[in-house]
């Protein structure tokens, strides 16, 4: 079964953003795989990302096996479904932004994920406390990165970081021979 790629980091650190640029560029080998939350959908570039549902479905399809996992993360509920992540998995390589302990579950479940640090650099802190409260002790919770890579706001620090994590990509697609 093909890796997942993870992109941990700070709220606004520019996951989404860099996964979006990723798939484009290379739509037959990455595919996004979708969170299922109960969080409220702050835009349209949300359906790229998550599936909006209730906690009370989130607990129900854990209770009869069907989540990789759920956590809570600033007071909503966030999931991966087996059957998508496995459909994904199959024929490409699975990406997405992931916290932590979302990383450790997927890693229990048995799934291979690459950990790949966002560090945003001259990048404004979200100003929601409790997403900045929990950004932080994510931080601290000791997971180990397989790779870093710094995501600068200034002018052709998107285009840098996305050629390093195309470098990064290519030598995990070829030694996960995805097809």
């Amino acid at each position: 079964m093909n890796p997942i790629l993870g992109l941990v980091g700070p709220s606004g650190s520019g996951k989404s953003t860099l996964i979006k640029a990723l798939v484009a560029k290379h739509p037959d080998k990455l595919e996004i795989s979708r969170s299922l939350t109960s969080r409220p959908k702050r835009g349209e570039e949300d359906g790229l990302f998550y599936d909006f549902t209730t906690a009370d479905d989130i607990k129900q399809r854990q209770a009869r096996g069907q989540l990789t996992h759920f956590a809570e993360y600033a007071g909503n509920l966030y999931a991966t479904d087996r059957l998508d992540l496995e459909k994904i998995l199959s024929s490409k390589l699975a990406i997405a932004a992931l916290v932590e302990d979302g990383v450790r579950a997927l890693r229990a479940a048995g799934y291979d994920v690459v950990v790949i640090k966002v560090i945003p650099a001259g990048y404004k802190e979200t100003g929601d406390e409790t997403r900045r409260i929990a950004d932080q002790v994510r931080a601290d919770s000791g997971l180990q990165a397989d790779h870093e890579i710094v995501n600068s706001f200034d002018p052709g620090g998107l285009e840098n970081s996305l050629n390093k994590l195309e470098n990064l990509i290519s030598n995990v697609i070829q030694s996960s021979h995805v097809y």
